[in-house]
C-alpha cells in the first residue's frame, strides 16, 4: 500500500489520541508513506499547542518534536510547486476545502495513478474530495474505514 497522511493522521503517530491505533496500523502496512511539506509545520503546530494546553510536559514536546523529525525522514515528501498551489486552488473551490487541506488534497492527487494508494485524513470534505476523485480512503476518526480499504485490495 502507498499511504498518503494528512497532518491529523500524522500525529497520532506521535501523541496518544484516539486515532493512534488506526495511524499505526496503517504505518505498519504502508510500503510507501507521502505527505505534503507543509505538514511538517501543521504537526510541529499541534504539538506546541499540546504543551500549550498541558496535554504535554515540555519535555515530552521536544520528545515528540524528535519523533516528528524521525518519522519525516521514512517519509516521501511533496514539494508544494507553483502547478500544485494551482490544483490546489481549484481543489478547495471545487470541493469547499480549506487552504492547507486543498494542498493535501492536490498532493495526494499527484499519486493517484498508483492503485494502491490510501489516503488517509480526519477531515470530511477532505475525504470526500479524495473519493470524488476516485482515491481510496481512511477516516482517522473511524477504525472501519480501514478495514474496509484493506478488504478492497
Amino acid at each position: 500500500m502507498r499511504l498518503y497522511l494528512d497532518t491529523s493522521a500524522i500525529v497520532p503517530l506521535i501523541l496518544s489520541e484516539p486515532a493512534t491505533g488506526l495511524c499505526s496500523q496503517l504505518w505498519k502496512a504502508a510500503i510507501h508513506v507521502s505527505t505534503v511539506r507543509i505538514a511538517f509545520v501543521e504537526a510541529a503546530a499541534a504539538l506546541a499547542m499540546a504543551e500549550r494546553l498541558k496535554r504535554i510536559s515540555e519535555e515530552q514536546h521536544l520528545s515528540c518534536l524528535k519523533t516528528l523529525r524521525k518519522l519525516w525522514g521514512m517519509i516521501d515528501v511533496v514539494e508544494v510547486s507553483d502547478d500544485l498551489t494551482v490544483i490546489a486552488a481549484d481543489l478547495a473551490r471545487r470541493h469547499g476545502l480549506r487552504g492547507y487541506d486543498a494542498v493535501h488534497c492536490a498532493a495526494a492527487l499527484t499519486m493517484k495513478e498508483d492503485p494502491a494508494l490510501v489516503a488517509a485524513a480526519g477531515d470530511a470534505r477532505l475525504l470526500a474530495a479524495w473519493r470524488a476523485m476516485g482515491i481510496a480512503t481512511s477516516d482517522t476518526n473511524s477504525a472501519r474505514d480501514y478495514a474496509n480499504s484493506m478488504s478492497s485490495r
